[in-house]
């Protein structure tokens, strides 16, 4: 659990360090710790989910690799929109396949859920795929911008919006088991 907070924490503090690094380090050594921080964080996957989050890991380590050999401090911008176009697609995915994202880690968990709980688990998955994908759109605009408001965005804004789409699910799931008459 702590390898897995330490891998977020990195990953999430990614655009502060492109923002301020860039100034002092070359493209490359960003790039090269991207890599670095993906190969690690698959080393550290319990060996029962490698196979299903290699396809991720593999498309994360080359973007980083190609950032690394490009040398261009643009590249190194397209990491969150990379990283929100392919959750939004995992969550599309698991709901197409029929085994939403949401719902497995419930049941992996052992939460008791209600008979209402698969279809809602389910339509959730799929708020949270779009949710994904527009951010992966406006991620990718912030590119086009200057950096300082791409960092703005992609270091902070898009983490106000995770929070406030948890804050408000939560609200409405309280709602929605009232109504539903669920304990």
């Amino acid at each position: 659990m702590i390898v897995r907070v330490t891998f977020v924490a990195l990953l999430t503090l990614y655009p502060f360090a492109v923002y301020f690094g860039i100034q002092f380090l070359p493209v490359s050594f960003f790039g090269t710790l991207l890599a670095l921080i993906v190969a690690l964080r698959f080393v550290f996957t319990k060996p029962g989910e490698r196979r299903s989050v290699m396809p991720v890991v593999l498309l994360l380590f080359l973007y980083a690799i190609g950032a690394a050999i490009y040398g261009k401090a643009q590249a190194l911008l397209y990491y969150p929109a990379l990283m929100n176009l392919t959750l939004s697609v995992l969550f599309a995915a698991s709901v197409r396949n029929g085994d939403p994202i949401l719902l497995r880690i419930v049941r992996a968990r052992q939460i008791p859920m209600s008979k209402y709980g698969p279809a809602y688990l389910t339509r959730l998955t799929g708020l949270w795929s779009v949710f994904f994908f527009l951010n992966a759109l406006v991620s990718l605009w912030t590119t086009t911008l200057t950096l300082e408001a791409w960092t703005l965005y992609n270091g902070l804004v898009a983490y106000i919006l995770v929070a406030v789409l948890f804050a408000v699910e939560f609200l409405f799931r309280r709602h929605y088991k009232k109504r539903m008459g669920v304990g």
